[in-house]
């Protein structure tokens, strides 16, 4: 039995048992009642003799006919009500199922790949809820169907230039006498190195988003990891022009988060920085604020246009303004940095003026010992 039938059926049924109860009621009062009473009356009745007959014979027609006009108007009541009752379940039949066609049909076209439709709002508020449940669904599906063609797409141009690369030395190779020469090799191994950190990242990035990601937390110094990462950025060599500079107090409290995630996050911010500091200054900042390490990577590079920033985390996101500059990287430093400082349950920000430079502030929960202490103060 499907649900029109169902639907129907328990409609009617329940006005019909209704008004059924109410004429049987009313029937079975009158059958109990009405003789007594007639009975009562006719002892209470005192009629002339000569006029006994004529009398009582009028009297009983018209109580007869009173009688059978009662039970015949209850008889077309009940049978009005009954009418009434399936136009109604008719109506009320009619109203559910015409919002439950709209989303079979709805859902149809997400199946079939239309993830542009929506389904209609309905005056029913459980209809209804479902419709906002659905729509959210679909929301989501179209949002996720457009970051995965995004993703291919950003991904095939990452790596489309080192497989142009090295796919043409290797024609070259194999058509003609072309010998490899030291720079052709380094850049053959530069641009594979750049494909395996592509590969690299992308898996990370997948992990954490998943939530698969292990993060061993534990409680460190932080000092000693920033100190570590600047040292091995400076000795990388980054352009001679720009400055970087560490200003920490020398006693940092401990914090409570992964010692690796923390290095790669802290290496992300202050790699973006140089990239995109051709002259200047990159300073990097630390100190405690209530429970929470502030960590802040200050450039005075080109800078990110303000409209521009809630894209900065995107994968493979840059900024028109940078386009000219040839930056090294995977494209997606920045969009592993936030979902790793989220999965540490921290917080990370940027702001940016176009051509004075980008500030990135990260926070870091302390440990639980160190952020009942009064925090260090902020080193000028």
């Amino acid at each position: 039995m499907n649900l029109r039938v169902r639907l129907f059926l328990t409609n009617f049924l329940v006005l019909s048992l209704g008004l059924g109860s109410a004429a049987t009621i009313g029937y079975s009062y009158k059958a109990f009642r009405f003789p007594d009473k007639l009975l009562q009356l006719e002892q209470q009745t005192n009629f002339p003799p000569d006029s006994i007959l004529v009398d009582r014979e009028l009297y009983f027609k018209t109580l007869d006919l009173f009688y059978k006009v009662n039970n015949q108007g209850t008889v077309l009541a009940l049978l009005f009500s009954v009418l009434c009752v399936g136009s109604l379940s008719f109506w009320l039949l009619r109203s559910i199922l015409l919002p439950l066609k709209h989303i079979e049909q709805v859902a149809k076209k997400f199946n079939a790949g239309d993830l542009n439709a929506r389904i209609l709002p309905s005056r029913i508020s459980e209809i209804r809820h479902l419709e906002l449940t659905l729509n959210s669904v679909a929301d989501r599906l179209q949002g996720v169907e457009e970051r995965r063609q995004e993703l291919i797409s950003d991904l095939a141009h990452e790596m489309g230039t080192p497989l142009t690369v090295i796919h043409g030395y290797l024609n070259r190779l194999n058509t003609t006498n072309f010998e490899l020469s030291p720079n052709i090799r380094q850049q053959l191994y530069e641009e594979s190195l750049r494909m395996v950190r592509l590969l690299e990242d992308l898996k990370v990035l997948s992990k954490v988003e998943a939530g698969h990601l292990p993060l061993h937390l534990q409680s460190f110094s932080p000092l000693p990891m920033m100190q570590w990462v600047v040292k091995s950025l400076q000795m990388k060599g980054w352009q001679t022009d720009c400055l970087l500079k560490l200003e920490c107090p020398n006693h940092l409290p401990k914090i409570f988060t992964d010692i690796d995630r923390f290095k790669q996050i802290l290496t992300n911010l202050i790699s973006n920085a140089l990239a995109y500091t051709p002259a200047g200054t990159v300073t990097i900042r630390a100190w405690a604020e209530r429970e929470f390490l502030q960590l802040e990577v200050q450039d005075t590079g080109i800078g990110i246009d303000p409209k521009e920033l809630p894209f900065v985390f995107d994968r493979f996101w840059r900024s028109p303004s940078s386009r000219h500059l040839r930056v090294d990287g995977s494209g997606i430093g920045l969009a592993i940095t936030k979902r790793l400082v989220k999965a540490m349950n921290g917080e990370i920000e940027v702001t940016s003026q176009l051509g004075q430079g980008t500030t990135f502030r990260v926070s870091f929960p302390l440990d639980a010992p160190a952020s009942s202490r009064s925090g260090a103060g902020r080193s000028r």
